[in-house]
């Protein structure tokens, strides 16, 4: 059987300023992370006996090429003010779609790479990660 590779990711915003698919990102990460501890008890063996799951958290990190005039998203501002949307991550064509809800910009940043193209680097915290509609 012939293997199907992922080829494109999509990703759409859901929030303050409309509902739109961003066309401008140029990369995109999504990590999930959850904290595990190890439970410590004061056993003869002097070690732990298992581990304790923490709270499930979402990010995401876009690369996006700015746009000088009618940018379709203005991070600046939904970092500004704070802004809630959702993101809708779509993998392959006709692929998994997952909704990070509740999302809030944490940063968004310049950057310029060694041909002086400029790029604004916008980190995302969401409240939590579903399959979407």
């Amino acid at each position: 059987m012939a293997r199907s590779m992922q080829d494109i990711l999509i990703v759409d915003y859901d929030g303050p300023q409309g509902s739109r698919e961003l066309s401008t990102v140029e990369s995109a990460s999504v990590n999930r992370t959850k904290s595990r501890s190890r439970v410590k008890t004061m056993n003869r063996e002097r070690r732990a006996i298992a581990f304790q799951s923490g709270t499930e958290e979402v990010s995401v990190t876009l690369s996006v090429i700015p746009e000088k005039l009618d940018a379709e998203v203005d991070w600046r501002r939904a970092w500004d003010l704070d802004e809630v949307f959702k993101l809708t991550v779509e993998k392959g064509i006709d692929g998994h779609r997952e909704a990070i809800i509740d999302c809030m910009v944490v940063s968004a940043n310049d950057s310029f790479n060694e041909n002086g193209e400029a790029r604004l680097e916008v980190e995302i915290e969401g409240l939590r990660a579903r399959a979407a509609d």
